[in-house]
């Protein structure tokens, strides 16, 4: 007899074992579904939804001036960036005015940023800022004393530290300018 009740208890402790299995493969497959219906809904909605990258900027009146006076244009402590015109990709980033034109900076402390390099390969972008949406060509800052004093007036704008981890962070800054008109075919 004691082999039969070693037999029955090594089933119930199988029948558990699945069991579990089970709740954890349904578990992982309602996990994956719903990352999945984020991401969906991630990349139609209109623009980033707090930190979480979204879809194409839709709402706010389209500006039309190729030359904006960023000054003015209510660019405040965040804007919304939307790169990758074929599959929008739209970030919340900081921007600041400095000698009336527009930056925005791209700090990698989060490995997976990638607006950076998809900016890289395309630098048509739009931003949107106080309720308009401006369609700019985004180029790298390259020059040292122009990315020296862009450290300085981020740091100033957002209170960092000038001696913090801010100003030990790799950064690209991008200048935002006018975009290119589009061409036309030659008739």
């Amino acid at each position: 007899m004691p082999s039969l009740r070693g037999g029955v208890a090594g089933r119930a402790l199988a029948v558990r074992a699945v069991t579990l299995l089970r709740l954890l493969a349904g578990a992982a497959l309602g996990f994956g579904l719903a990352a999945l219906l984020g991401i969906l809904i991630l990349r139609f909605h209109d623009g980033p939804l707090g930190p979480l990258p979204g879809g194409a900027l839709v709402s706010g009146t389209l500006s039309q001036d190729p030359k904006p006076r960023w000054e003015t244009a209510g660019i405040g402590q965040t804007i919304e960036l939307a790169v990758r015109p074929g599959a929008p990709w739209s970030v919340t980033t900081w921007a600041v005015v400095y000698e009336s034109d527009l930056f925005v900076a791209a700090d990698f402390l989060n490995p997976l940023k990638r607006w950076p390099y998809f900016v890289l390969e395309d630098p048509a972008v739009e931003i949107r800022a106080a309720g308009r949406r401006y369609r700019c060509s985004a180029v790298r800052v390259e020059d040292p004393e122009l990315v020296a004093a862009l450290r300085r007036e981020f740091a100033r704008k957002y209170s960092l530290s000038p001696e913090g981890l801010a100003a030990r962070t790799a950064v690209w800054f991008f200048r935002l300018g006018p975009r290119p008109a589009a061409r036309t075919p030659a008739g």
